[in-house]
């Protein structure tokens, strides 16, 4: 789709979260951002931000941490750190070190870049790297399924993590004596328990890096899924002793959306003529049936765009047009996965019940709980389903594409 011939710098519907240049189009939790704003007003803050996929956990971050940055209050690095299934401790502190020391060089003084602890955490940060690149890509666990195969002893160990620690330390004294109040503050991503990191070893994870986030004048804001806050406390008690804060992010409100959308269309217009071609009631009907799950709507709308070839013999897309292109779209993303009909049928009561344990939906379906859990199992791996666990019981929820190709809309 050429935006442009609409009157558009770009898509005003792209899924990127939040950015440095993109602050100004963040909207809504106005409370949330004040409280994390003072928790975040002192120094070695630990902060958890959990919530539904979708709903902008990563953008409400980076929020946070780049408009501190903006105060001068943290240095950071622009993007956030996502946290691949089965890394190691070592793997991950080298990471955090590798954006640190890119950061600095791209946007700090000459003074500081010649400091002798940035040119040894430099050259450590090139020694790791030029080590992965001979272990091959397999070092990160890519091309694995997640929480599967991957293992740690996959990647391998350059430098001990009690280096990487003093030189994480070493970062920090140089930018507090920069200016930076606070000191460092990194961001961790895609702590999603059970999606792409299985329990066992985010107990690893967590337990081993508890230490080193003690580290002096170095803040971390943990990202996750519904469930991580509750995770860590009942499996990492030593890393829930340090938590500073925790926030549980829902999705913005109708009218905070509403906001969202035309501020995106002010900020990409490059024509002041230009309008979206697309009718308010389509944006509304998608917020309903997303349950506000912001990714999950501009992805969408983005393909309903393409498909629909807006400026040939359509020119703007309404709710008559939007309704059953969106369940065609959600139907085709499902059915590349050649699901056979006993597959189809759980999905499609799962849809139904919303959420359900095997138990309960082997009754419905009047089948035995060995063979519906088998398939669950298969709907799983092509990620149709998902799976939360409260207490000892595991509940299946029918992902997005599901519910919305095998709802009565």
């Amino acid at each position: 789709m050429q935006w442009s011939s609409l009157g558009f710098k770009e898509n005003p519907l792209n899924t990127n979260p939040i950015k440095q240049e993109t602050l100004s189009l963040y909207v809504g939790h106005e409370q949330k951002v004040a409280v994390c704003n003072n928790v975040l007003n002192e120094r070695n803050v630990n902060l958890i931000v959990e919530g539904a996929r979708g709903v902008g956990t990563t953008s409400f971050a980076n929020y946070l941490r780049l408009s501190a940055q903006k105060a001068k209050f943290y240095f950071t690095p622009s993007n956030e750190i996502r946290i691949e299934a089965k890394w190691n401790l070592e793997t991950l502190l080298a990471v955090v070190i590798a954006n640190i020391v890119r950061e600095i060089e791209l946007f700090q003084s000459e003074h500081i870049i010649k400091d002798k602890r940035f040119q040894d955490a430099k050259a450590l940060s090139a020694r790791i790297a030029e080590a992965y690149r001979s272990f091959g890509i397999d070092a990160f666990g890519f091309g694995l399924n997640y929480g599967k195969a991957a293992g740690i002893s996959t990647q391998p160990m350059i430098i001990p993590s009690p280096v990487l620690g003093h030189h994480l330390e070493d970062l920090a004294a140089l930018i507090k004596g920069a200016g930076y109040r606070y000191g460092i503050l990194i961001q961790l991503n895609n702590l999603d328990i059970g999606t792409i990191h299985d329990e066992d070893h985010m107990k690893y994870l967590f337990n081993a890096l508890r230490d080193y986030i003690q580290t002096e004048d170095v803040s971390w804001i943990l990202v996750g899924d519904v469930g991580l806050r509750r995770f860590i406390a009942q499996e990492v008690d030593r890393l829930d002793d340090i938590i500073s804060y925790e926030i549980d992010l829902l999705p913005l409100i109708e009218s905070e959306y509403e906001v969202l959308i035309r501020k995106r269309i002010e900020f990409y217009r490059s024509n002041p003529k230009a309008e979206m071609p697309i009718d308010r009631e389509v944006f509304v009907h998608l917020y309903k049936i997303t349950k506000g799950r912001l990714r999950y709507v501009f992805g969408l709308l983005t393909r309903l765009v393409n498909s629909l070839y807006l400026g040939d013999l359509t020119d703007r897309i309404t709710l008559n047009i939007a309704k059953p292109m969106i369940v065609k779209l959600a139907k085709e993303r499902v059915m590349r996965n050649n699901l056979p009909p006993s597959e189809e049928q759980i999905l499609k009561k799962l849809v139904q019940l919303e959420s359900s344990s095997v138990t309960d939906l082997a009754k419905k379906i009047k089948k035995s709980a060995p063979y519906v859990s088998r398939i669950l199992s298969r709907l799983e791996k092509n990620k149709l389903v998902t799976i939360k666990k409260q207490g000892k019981n595991h509940y299946y929820n029918a992902v997005l594409d599901a519910s919305i190709a095998y709802t009565e809309q």
